[in-house]
C-alpha cells in the first residue's frame, strides 16, 4: 500500500473501467484531480496492475445534493473506495486508513456514496459503524460518525 499523485496512477489501468461504466463523468473528474496534484492510496499486483484505489478529501461545507443534506462540518469524504477483492483484506485497511486519517486530522465524520449494487462494500462499512444517512441520485451515502456509537 503507498500513497501516490493521480498524475502517477494510469487512468487507462483496466482497474478503472468498472468507474467509469458507472460514472459517465469518472474520466473528467480523475483529470481535475491530477490537475489538482491530489493524492490517493493504491495497491498493484505483481504486473503492476491496480488492485485498490482510495482518495480522501476533507470537506467542510454544507453537502446540498444529498437527501437529506448534511449541514456544514469539518468531515471526510471518501472519493473512490474500490478494491479487487481477493481475501486480502484490502477493504479491512482503507476503513483503517479512514479512521486514522479521521483521527490524524481530528474529524469525527467521514461519509461515502455508494451504488446499491455494492452490497459486500456496504456490510463492510455497516461492521464497522457507517450507517445509511440518505441518497444522492441513484447512490446511497453512508456515514461514519465517531459522535454516535
Amino acid at each position: 500500500m503507498e500513497q501516490q499523485s493521480f498524475c502517477n496512477i494510469s487512468l487507462s489501468d483496466p482497474f478503472f473501467n468498472s468507474l467509469k461504466e458507472d460514472y459517465p463523468e469518472f474520466s473528467k473528474w480523475y483529470n481535475k484531480k491530477k490537475k489538482d496534484n491530489a493524492k490517493a492510496f493504491i495497491q498493484k499486483n505483481n504486473e503492476g496492475l491496480l488492485q485498490a484505489f482510495l482518495y480522501l478529501k476533507q470537506e467542510l461545507e454544507d453537502i446540498t445534493d444529498v437527501c437529506p443534506p448534511m449541514p456544514a462540518a469539518n468531515r471526510l469524504k471518501v472519493g473512490t473506495f474500490k478494491i479487487n477483492a481477493h481475501g486480502s483484506k484490502l477493504g479491512e485497511r482503507f476503513v483503517k486508513l479512514i479512521f486514522d486519517k479521521m483521527i490524524e486530522e481530528k474529524l469525527s465524520k467521514a461519509y461515502v456514496t455508494i451504488f446499491e449494487k455494492q452490497v459486500n462494500l456496504i456490510s463492510l462499512l455497516e461492521e464497522y459503524g457507517f450507517f445509511y444517512w440518505g441518497k444522492k441520485k441513484d447512490e446511497y451515502v453512508y456515514l461514519k460518525d465517531f459522535n454516535h456509537l
